[in-house]
């Protein structure tokens, strides 16, 4: 009995040194690759989040009119860079470009003023630096 449950311990002692090796043999390629990803999921997550997004703008009345808005980040402007990190608490750091959108739409009524058609009124360009640690991207 105590002979399995040390060659169990001895087993996870090596499954736990493992992920060190793994994180060393990745290339600039694959962390590129991998923060591909995590920007992607990022935006989706950051647009759903926002408190007024694409599918729950705030109308407001202003001057007679009913004015519908929301703000939304902008896929095609995102791109992301690389770097290797001078931290000891991380291997890499990217710097994340962005413009971050915002729509409206006027109308006579609350509904006319939700139905479109949107253009854009303001253009916001944002850096974020998420790093990559413990073999994961984090914002």
């Amino acid at each position: 009995m105590m002979r399995r449950f040390f060659l169990c311990l001895a087993l996870c002692a090596a499954t736990a040194l493992a992920p060190c090796d793994a994180l060393a043999k990745k290339s600039e390629a694959q962390i590129q690759a991998e923060l591909n990803e995590f920007v992607l999921t990022y935006v989706d997550k950051a647009n759903k989040r926002l408190s007024v997004n694409r599918a729950k703008p705030r109308v407001t009345k202003e001057k007679g009119v009913y004015v519908a808005r929301f703000t939304e980040i902008d896929r095609s402007s995102v791109t992301a860079e690389v770097r290797p990190s001078r931290s000891k608490h991380f291997q890499y750091v990217a710097r994340l470009r962005y413009h971050e959108m915002t729509y409206e739409c006027e109308g006579k009524t609350r509904k006319a003023a939700l139905s479109g058609p949107w253009k854009c009124v303001n253009v916001r360009r944002l850096t974020e630096m998420p790093r990559y640690a413990k073999g994961k991207w984090e914002n």
